[in-house]
């Protein structure tokens, strides 16, 4: 397993990130034994890097991982984000908040069973909140020690600019695939500019890019793919829209042709898409997700793959018509 150094931090993280939103539920039936089985040999593989956040599950993706990690604690390095804020009927809103901060940060450290955060992350942008307040109560959780260093998630270069003025931010998790390559016109180039991290999320499309799609499958209600169980997708739906219609199917086609150049060098379509990201040398860490032992496994031998200028080559030009 390769490490990158998260921005300026002192972190090395994997190159394969660990995703733990599946954790929580939302993407189907949850199981927490295989959850934790997969966390286990993660680790055991050189994934170190484990990103989840209050919200997934409310709060169940955090308790999963605690437990997972158990007296493993200190080989992994945890992220972990705040900002979506439940009510008690399980509504979500936005919220950066100092009175929500310090309260997040205290129930995602119990969950957690940890006495310190390694990178804690603002999930949203909360438009309603200064983000001076958010960033001061960010800067008191680093001088206590429960946080090693700050994050963002979902932001923009010009709202990146304004949090800097009060603290530091040491990393970004913005969308990121072959699918979905937003950032590179000018969040990438604006984060290797200033030192600040990538760590990327959406590695596979959220499913499409691993192949085991077709324009016949179908998703459960309880799983957001399927469009049906977000009442209010928000700043998702662009997510969301990629398993509707004709952008499916158009995601689809895509797939076949990449598919093609995965076997003919020997490895999956998902891994193929993992060692795309990585082929990026501004990105630190592609977070994927895995609900099982096998995908872990999967994942991690991503992280030794290189592929050769002809193979990048011959994707780009295949994501170049497809844009």
């Amino acid at each position: 397993m390769e490490y990158r150094t998260l921005g300026k931090t002192k972190l090395k993280v994997s190159v394969v990130g660990f995703g733990c939103w599946a954790m929580g539920g939302g993407w189907g039936k949850r199981d927490d034994k295989n959850a934790t089985a997969a966390v286990g040999r993660a680790l055991d593989l050189g994934i170190n890097f484990f990103d989840t956040a209050d919200t997934y599950g409310l709060g169940h993706s955090e308790e999963v991982l605690g437990k997972a990690l158990g007296n493993r604690r200190k080989e992994a390095i945890i992220a972990t984000k705040f900002g979506l804020h439940w009510d008690e009927n399980g509504s979500l809103y936005r919220s950066g908040s100092r009175h929500h901060i310090m309260h997040a940060i205290e129930g995602s450290l119990k969950r957690l069973k940890t006495d310190y955060i390694d990178l804690y992350q603002v999930h949203w942008p909360d438009l309603n909140t200064p983000f001076e307040t958010t960033m001061k109560a960010l800067k008191e959780l680093l001088k206590s020690g429960k946080v090693r260093y700050i994050g963002v998630s979902n932001f923009s270069v010009r709202q990146i600019k304004q949090c800097i003025i009060t603290a530091p931010i040491h990393s970004l998790q913005p969308r990121y695939s072959m699918l979905t390559r937003e950032i590179e016109k000018s969040i990438m180039p604006f984060c290797k500019r200033e030192g600040i991290g990538l760590a990327t999320y959406g590695t596979l499309a959220y499913g499409i890019l691993t192949g085991k799609f077709n324009r016949n499958s179908k998703f459960p209600r309880d799983d957001w793919r399927s469009g049906e169980m977000l009442e209010d997708a928000d700043m998702w739906q662009d997510n969301v829209d990629l398993f509707q219609g004709k952008q499916f199917k158009d995601n689809l086609r895509v797939v076949r042709k990449l598919q093609k150049i995965a076997g003919r060098i020997g490895i999956t379509m998902g891994q193929l898409a993992i060692a795309w990201v990585l082929s990026k040398p501004a990105i630190s860490s592609a977070i994927v997700g895995a609900k099982r032992p096998s995908q872990a496994e999967e994942n991690a031998r991503a992280g030794d793959i290189k592929l050769s200028k002809s193979e990048l080559r011959e994707i780009n030009q295949i994501l170049k018509e497809h844009a």
